[in-house]
């Protein structure tokens, strides 16, 4: 998973003060109710992210009763007072473009919580001292379930695409019938193995996932295929090591 920056200061940095430095009315955090503690974590949170002196107690607290203690007021708590948070990370990872006109942003912000909620066991709440220690690991879950999505929906596109094909002029060629037969997942995975530059892993893609004419590869991708003689030669050395591709050969007889 890729490692990205808290907006706030970690928790080896200076803004995590004692209780005489922030709400010192409000007394022990065990001691009060959700509603109050949601509010103290609200204050502090929003210290928190200005790098403003902050107490991050309450906070905690509030994560410790929703996960050890299971407590339904607790998470819709931390739920409210995290979702505009989550839904910024969101919006900001790179994988996140290709995803949100389709799939509704509560959706990704709902399944970044659950994810949390199932990956952070009271076990390991235990070991989160600071309310930085357990954004970064909500952070984690945000880029875990958007690059998931990510994967499924590519995934999705393949499959639908390859039944979708429209197939070129007969071949008698056994390669470019496996090509055209293979489900999405065999067929990525047996033609990674015999790709060996970009312009062959664009060619692949655009030839046999989108169903574009030799002619309409090299009119969109100049830069790689100048004419169609260069789409024809590098289609013809990729089938090549694909008639010599054992699995593809067991695929084909079988």
């Amino acid at each position: 998973m890729e490692s990205h920056n808290l907006s706030q200061p970690s928790e080896s940095q200076p803004g995590m003060r004692g209780p005489r430095e922030s709400a010192p009315q409000a007394g022990q955090p065990e001691q009060l109710s959700v509603n109050e503690l949601a509010r103290f974590c609200s204050e502090e949170t929003a210290k928190f992210l200005k790098q403003s002196a902050s107490n991050d107690r309450f906070c905690r607290e509030l994560f410790r009763r929703a996960i050890i203690f299971q407590d339904e007021a607790a998470w819709a708590c931390l739920y409210q007072q995290y979702a505009p948070l989550v839904l910024t990370w969101i919006m900001q990872h790179q994988g996140s473009m290709s995803i949100l006109g389709q799939e509704g942003v509560s959706s990704l912000v709902n399944a970044v919580f659950a994810k949390f909620s199932q990956a952070l066991t009271p076990q390991k709440v235990e070991n989160f001292s600071t309310l930085a220690a357990l954004l970064k690991y909500l952070k984690m879950c945000v880029h875990s379930v958007v690059a998931d999505e990510v994967r499924t929906r590519q995934a999705r596109h393949y499959e639908e695409t390859l039944e979708g094909i429209e197939q070129e002029p007969a071949s008698d060629d056994p390669a470019e019938a496996v090509i055209a037969h293979l489900s999405a997942q065999d067929l990525w995975q047996a033609i990674q193995e015999e790709l060996h530059s970009e312009d062959e892993r664009l060619l692949v893609y655009l030839a046999y996932v989108q169903g574009m004419k030799p002619g309409e590869i090299s009119m969109q991708q100049q830069s790689f295929f100048p004419s169609v003689d260069d789409v024809y030669r590098i289609k013809r050395n990729v089938l090549e090591r694909l008639r010599r591709n054992r699995r593809l050969q067991a695929f084909f007889q079988s």
